[in-house]
């Protein structure tokens, strides 16, 4: 029998390849758990999608990989998830304050000799006679900001005469008792200019966030040349803008699992690990109660347990008025243990309700193709094709006009697409037929040895 090793090498190497030649597959919805229709309100090259507690609760990735958006076509969108702003500024709108002025004895840096007369709210009311007091071109004013109540940050200042023209430096000090003085501004540029048909103006003078009861202007340098007294009508100061929480999706965990450890009660709750969870709202399950607990959180099961602090919560009810804890910060996890202290009852009879809070993404996607388009999510075996959205959408960011628009769109009623089997890992096919190629190769050489060694041994026999 003749052996032929070409034959036996070649079926090898195709056996084995086989698995890494085939086609890569095209994604369309129903490789994802689930799909729901983008509803478009208006035309534009971008749109924008909020995510729903129903998107967060069938991801299989923190980062979003298991994200696609499709168009009518069936074809995958370029798509990019946007920077949450977890707290806005609100523009803190300028309030007008009572401004005097004090004339050129106060130029010099002196403790102003004020009768100070205030109302409820501090405002000054008069000033009082200043012996030996230059007359003339007003040197300094004064500010009584004692009526905000907040930091503030900048100051505006309204001319008598608009059509006035002057050009100087202004220093600007700031007082809690009008004695003792600090400098905000050493000297800050104040400038109204004309020329034909333009006008140049800079009245308006900022500095680091400060908080005080008065502010004191005066010249840096030589005042400008023909300003009367009331140069000025009147002074707008500028608070810090506030800081206001970005609103928050809730959404209340499933009931908990209850254990006894070394005599404490501890209730945990398992989180869905795609929300980026950053508060947590503990419901006590009778009223009038107060509970001593500590906090816990981990990534998973096997990680260790991290703890977020001791909290007294609370649940009070007076005059039909119930007051409860404020929100807890918590940072993304997997599980969120509540530890009991069992004194005084513990929760007493029924289980805590926990509610978990975050600020959802916005997704933003190229309206490329056709509509209708559709976002699908839920698979665990996915990889992230989200661009970076500056890559995505030219310009984003930008305060000029160089930004392109993005509209806003929302999601339709949900559908299941490819099933819940999407969100389990699969069985790896391609593993298997490589495991299953290296057996049949090893077979294969085995069979070509044991021939080798027959055809060897067979002259010797005859």
């Amino acid at each position: 029998m003749r052996f032929a090793p070409a034959r036996y090498l070649c079926i090898l190497c195709m056996t084995a390849l086989a698995p890494l030649v085939l086609a890569a597959q095209h994604e369309q919805p129903d490789d994802y758990a689930y799909a729901a229709p983008v509803e478009i309100g208006q035309q534009a090259p971008f749109q924008r999608i909020a995510l729903p507690p129903a998107v967060y609760r069938k991801l299989t990735h923190a980062d979003l990989a298991d994200l696609r958006v499709f168009n009518a076509g069936g074809e995958v969108v370029p798509h990019a998830v946007e920077p949450r702003a977890l707290a806005l500024h609100t523009p803190a709108r300028p309030l007008e304050m009572p401004l005097f002025a004090l004339g050129t004895a106060a130029d010099a840096g002196r403790a102003l000799n004020l009768r100070r007369e205030t109302r409820e709210a501090g405002a000054v009311v008069s000033l009082g006679p200043e012996t030996g007091r230059a007359r003339g071109p007003a040197g300094a004013w004064l500010v009584d900001v004692s009526q905000l109540g907040q930091r503030f940050q900048a100051l505006e200042l309204v001319l008598a005469e608009p059509e006035r023209q002057f050009s100087g430096r202004m220093r600007v000090e700031a007082s809690n008792d009008l004695a003792q003085w600090r400098t905000l501004v050493a000297s800050a540029p104040l400038l109204q200019l004309q020329a034909e048909n333009h006008e140049l103006a800079s009245l308006r003078i900022e500095w680091p966030a400060t908080q005080a009861r008065y502010l004191r202007l005066t010249w840096s340098g030589a005042p400008p040349a023909g300003l009367r007294e009331h140069v000025f009508a009147a002074v707008r100061v500028e608070p810090v803008p506030a800081a206001q929480e970005a609103q928050r999706s809730w959404l209340a965990l499933e009931p908990p699992v209850l254990r006894e450890v070394g005599g404490r009660l501890e209730y945990l709750f398992a989180l869905p690990g795609a929300i980026p969870v950053d508060r947590v709202r503990i419901e006590l399950p009778q009223a009038n109660s107060v509970v001593p607990m500590e906090l816990f959180t981990r990534s998973r099961p096997d990680a260790q347990w991290r703890s977020l602090g001791r909290h007294n919560v609370h649940r009070l009810t007076q005059d039909g008025r119930e007051t409860r804890n404020p929100d807890l910060m918590v940072q993304p996890a997997g599980e969120l243990m509540l530890r009991v202290d069992a004194r005084g009852g513990g929760l007493g009879s029924g289980l805590p309700v926990v509610e978990v809070g975050w600020v959802a993404h916005t997704l933003v996607f190229a309206a490329r193709g056709e509509p209708p388009f559709t976002l699908a999510w839920g698979r665990h075996r996915s990889e992230s094709g989200a661009y970076p959205i500056t890559s995505l959408v030219p310009g984003y960011g930008r305060e000029d006009a160089g930004s392109l628009p993005i509209a806003e769109a929302r999601l339709g009623e949900a559908r299941l697409a490819g099933g819940e089997a999407r969100l389990s890992a699969p069985i790896d096919t391609r593993r298997w037929m490589l495991w299953g190629a290296l057996l049949l190769a090893v077979a294969l050489l085995g069979g070509m040895a044991w021939k080798l060694s027959r055809m060897i041994e067979a002259p010797k026999e005859s």
